[in-house]
């Protein structure tokens, strides 16, 4: 008992662009280590009501907050957590390395198959255009919207994490699958912590 307290929560933290697999490796990475899974897009799915009225850049950072705390509760009952989000400004990254007792550790998804990428993201905005609801209609739907959201990044995302320790996987490469992902965190969450960290992988299927 002694020992599992004295490992510390982790906070599994994913980034990247829309449609680059950060969800689906983020539902895999949550059902291995078997805690909970928070998807900051289920937050700002809610918000839709309060467009008229607030700013979406508002309403963004207000689904960020949300998260955070929701995170950070999580954290003080002894859970580690997996974050579903872009990470898209350092500021967020900030915010999770401020909560008290936790290891953060960031999974970067950067498929460097783009028309891979692309089929995949206008598959899914397709499915949900079609779907109706108010799930994601806030996430871009095409390959020039996607464009649009990233030149207006300017750059952003791409900031020094300093020593927080960083998988970067190849959501585009056929070799690369669910399992083989959770088992390069574990294996980093071990050194990080100098002990065993999810010694017992389930198996996990691969997306398509």
């Amino acid at each position: 008992m002694a020992d599992e307290q004295s490992a510390p929560p982790v906070v599994v933290a994913m980034k990247g662009h829309p449609g680059s697999g950060k969800s689906t490796a983020a539902r895999a990475i949550a059902a291995a280590l078997r805690c909970p899974l928070l998807d900051k897009d289920d937050v700002r799915d809610c918000t839709l009501a309060l467009e008229a009225v607030a700013a979406s850049g508002v309403l963004n950072e207000l689904s960020y907050a949300v998260l955070w705390c929701v995170a950070e509760k999580q954290v003080q009952l002894g859970l580690s957590v997996v974050i579903d989000s872009p990470l898209s400004r350092r500021v967020h990254l900030d915010a999770l390395t401020r909560i008290p007792g936790a290891l953060v550790v960031i999974v970067e998804c950067h498929p460097s198959d783009k028309e891979e990428w692309r089929r995949r993201l206008e598959k899914r905005g397709a499915a949900d255009s079609h779907g109706g609801g108010s799930d994601g209609w806030h996430k871009p739907k095409t390959w020039a919207e996607l464009e649009r959201l990233v030149e207006g990044y300017q750059g952003c995302t791409d900031y020094e994490i300093g020593d927080v320790p960083r998988i970067v996987v190849d959501t585009t490469d056929p070799t690369v699958d669910a399992e083989a992902i959770a088992a390069k965190l574990s294996v980093l969450v071990s050194r990080s912590i100098g002990e065993s960290f999810l010694p017992e992988i389930e198996a996990l299927s691969s997306w398509g």
